[in-house]
């Protein structure tokens, strides 16, 4: 069919699975452009960061890998969590009269702090052998096509050494860990106000 452009213009078939993403994510627009503070929740993503580090830790049992770097910026990222979840709580404490209602650039910069630690979890860099991947917390497995990880650049090196068993794959894998680590205290110092 042509327009008064001269284009032609493209019918694009719409299946109602389309139909139901479009409206999940117009919800969750409308949700966060309503919303005072941002609605994310970093304490269940610290438990699913714990979660994913005792995993880790039955994998590498025995093995010439450490945790300690990886448990460190757990913690440290729990004590973040528990900063903003009393400062949200004296948010909600206070619902007619509050500092944080009389000071906006107060609100701003919780706000900023959560948007911002999400992408503290990425490195430019990506995955290792897979750098279109940035996030390094959660990603698809390189060996289960059809499953997530949590720290899947670790879950790669494990599944390598543990084919090759050698004490340069090992070395990757706690390269990996370090890596983790990393991510997870940069996204604890912008959660707390550290790093914004």
């Amino acid at each position: 069919m042509m327009t008064s452009h001269g284009w032609k213009s493209m019918e694009i078939p719409c299946s109602a699975g389309m139909l139901q993403v479009a409206s999940i994510w117009g919800l969750v627009a409308l949700r966060l452009s309503d919303e005072e503070i941002l609605p994310f929740n970093y304490s269940s993503y610290a438990t699913e960061l714990e979660n994913g580090a005792v995993d880790i830790n039955k994998r590498v049992l025995g093995m010439p890998v450490s945790l300690s770097p990886l448990h460190r910026s757990i913690k440290q990222f729990n004590r973040a969590v528990l900063k903003v979840d009393s400062e949200l709580q004296a948010l909600q404490t206070w619902k007619f009269w509050s500092p944080w209602r009389n000071n906006p650039l107060r609100v701003r910069d919780l706000n900023d702090r959560l948007m911002m630690t999400e992408r503290a979890f990425t490195e430019w860099e990506g995955l290792s052998g897979r750098p279109w991947y940035k996030h390094m917390i959660y990603g698809p497995s390189l060996y289960n096509d059809y499953g997530a990880e949590v720290y899947p650049g670790a879950d790669d090196a494990i599944q390598t050494a543990k084919k090759t068993n050698t004490s340069e794959s090992w070395q990757s894998v706690q390269h990996e860990i370090h890596r983790i680590a990393r991510v997870i205290s940069q996204a604890a110092l912008v959660l707390s106000g550290g790093l914004t």
